[in-house]
């Protein structure tokens, strides 16, 4: 049960606290004073959507705290010490937002993420907003009603249904990749083929197009290295002057005095060192005039390959001969993949056939305790509907075969026969105004007992309605906060009779700024707002005001 709610900056409220009991609390006051804005506030408090619109002009953040006995509400006490959160008989709940468009939530002065918060707020709370009832004209949102009056096994069910269509569609998902594979798989494998075949009659390997190129160089070259090797050679060994043979002399002259002094035989060692070392160059020298083969089929050979790795480069988009190999192992790889595609697709298709058996039983079950929960749906219906003053009102819930889909194979259409004697037709044709506004009273108090949520709120849930239907509903909503506590947002004065607490919504300016204010009435004031609301102030109206109450 909401204790207490502290508003800061939203719209025309700069600071409003208001204090809650059990029952039924009306708010009332003139159109444009701010009794819905109390509703997107609790709605704000509750995990709604965070706008930052709502801030007041000129503040930099709002803030809307409320206070909440947990005795009322045993499902959020669970909740609360699984997170660790418990603090006690009650619990606070803080949300913030802010000019830039940040929000916050806490719990008992805990931050908490939003999915969180709102499983929680979800066990505390329900508001039922301006206008919700027209929702009742969409067919599609029918099935989720009707649900909402299960119990916990069958929400149980509905939860494995969704997960098995979850599966299945995963399942069906893959499938359809895997045979789209296939569809191009042949194409793909004979681009594969010409492409590995290409590359491997190629022989690549890698580094070679640099050996290549370093080889043509050289042919190119032949006569400059041939001369000058040969230049070379007749200088060191073989000329008349070759620096062999003058070595050779200079070794043995200081062979002569080289017992004389250890400097002259140091100078002959190193004379003679040098002798082996021209020795040795000249016949390196020898060996490669001798190898020399500037063979023009050679050269043609090297230009032909070197074409060959270009060509394939280009191919590759200007790859190496490394990469061109890498690329044959990833393309000889991708063609070994599709050896195993059959395999694979047959076991997909085994693995989505059991996904689909196993969705159609989930969905199967959930569709039998659909049945049964829509026959009981309908006797509560009809008699929340002769409460509110629709006796001899005939409703159903009819159950029509649909599309496979996340909540079943099936849809529900909600038909009502107004009149004694007429035939059942669809809700959403035939309901008037006032009708929609009963039956999602009708519809709310149901699901309430199942949620066996400790507040709900009611923002002008008596649209379309007056005289006797206004009575009706109000005294569904006094019956309904013997159990739980009401909160309404009404412009109707029979229901604002009825109310165990009644508070005054009104705007006021202080001289600067316009502010909304709110007050209890009691006594003569209550009678006054009443009289207001009949259309009058004068005293026949204050008297028929005060017979109201009593």
């Amino acid at each position: 049960m909401l204790l207490s709610l502290r508003i800061e900056n939203i719209a025309l409220m700069d600071q409003l606290e208001i204090q809650f009991t059990r029952g039924l609390h009306v708010l009332t006051g003139e159109t444009g004073a701010g009794k819905s804005i109390i509703v997107d506030a609790v709605a704000l408090l509750l995990g709604g959507k965070a706008q930052k619109e709502l801030i007041r002009t000129g503040a930099q953040k709002a803030r809307v705290e409320g206070v909440f006995r947990m005795e009322d509400c045993p499902a959020a006490g669970a909740f609360l010490r699984e997170q660790e959160l418990d603090d006690g008989d009650e619990v606070v709940l803080a949300r913030e937002i802010t000019v830039n468009g940040r929000s916050s939530c806490r719990v008992n002065g805990t931050l908490l993420p939003i999915a969180q918060y709102q499983q929680l707020t979800a066990l505390l709370m329900d508001i039922h907003g301006q206008h919700e009832h027209q929702s009742l004209m969409d067919e599609r949102k029918h099935l989720g009603f009707l649900d909402a009056t299960g119990d916990d096994g069958h929400q149980k069910l509905l939860e494995q249904a969704k997960g098995a269509f979850s599966a299945w569609q995963e399942k069906k998902k893959l499938l359809l990749q895997l045979k789209k594979q296939t569809a191009d798989a042949q194409e793909r494998m004979e681009l594969l083929q010409i492409r590995v075949n290409e590359l491997r009659e190629a022989e690549l390997t890698p580094g070679e197009e640099d050996a290549l190129a370093k080889e043509r160089d050289i042919f190119k070259n032949g006569e400059k290295i041939e001369g000058s090797l040969r230049e070379a050679f007749e200088y060191v060994y073989d000329g008349s002057s070759a620096a062999v043979e003058s070595l050779r002399r200079a070794v043995s002259a200081l062979s002569v005095i080289d017992g004389l002094d250890g400097q002259y035989a140091s100078l002959r060692a190193r004379l003679d060192g040098l002798y082996y070392e021209a020795e040795d160059a000249g016949l390196t020298l020898r060996k490669m005039i001798s190898a020399l083969d500037f063979d023009p089929d050679r050269l043609e050979e090297i230009r032909e390959r070197l074409d060959v790795i270009r060509r394939l480069s280009r191919k590759y988009a200007g790859a190496s001969t490394g990469d061109m190999v890498e690329k044959l192992k990833e393309m000889e790889a991708e063609l070994s993949g599709f050896e195993t595609l059959d395999d694979r697709l047959l076991q997909t298709e085994k693995a989505e056939a059991q996904a689909a058996e196993a969705y159609k039983n989930a969905a199967a079950l959930l569709s039998g305790s659909r049945k049964k929960l829509a026959l009981a749906f309908e006797k509560e219906m009809e008699k929340q509907l002769m409460d509110l003053n629709m006796g001899g009102t005939r409703f159903q819930a009819k159950m029509v075969p649909g599309n496979a889909a996340a909540t079943g194979m099936e849809t529900v259409h909600f038909l009502i026969a107004p009149n004694r004697g007429e035939e059942m037709q669809p809700l959403s044709r035939i309901a008037s105004g006032g009708e929609l506004s009963r039956l999602m009273l009708a519809i709310k108090s149901v699901a309430a007992k199942r949620e066996g949520i400790p507040s709900m709120i009611f923002d002008e849930i008596d649209t379309g309605i007056s005289g006797k239907a206004a009575q009706v509903v109000g005294e569904k909503m006094k019956h309904i906060s013997l159990d739980r506590q009401v909160l309404c947002v009404t412009h109707l004065q029979q229901i604002a009779a009825l109310a165990d607490r009644h508070y005054l919504v009104e705007k006021a300016f202080d001289g600067e700024r316009t502010r909304t204010n709110l007050s209890i009435l009691e006594g003569e004031k209550r009678v006054a707002e009443i009289a207001r609301m009949l259309g009058g102030e004068e005293e026949s109206a204050k008297q028929h005001a005060r017979e109201m109450l009593k």
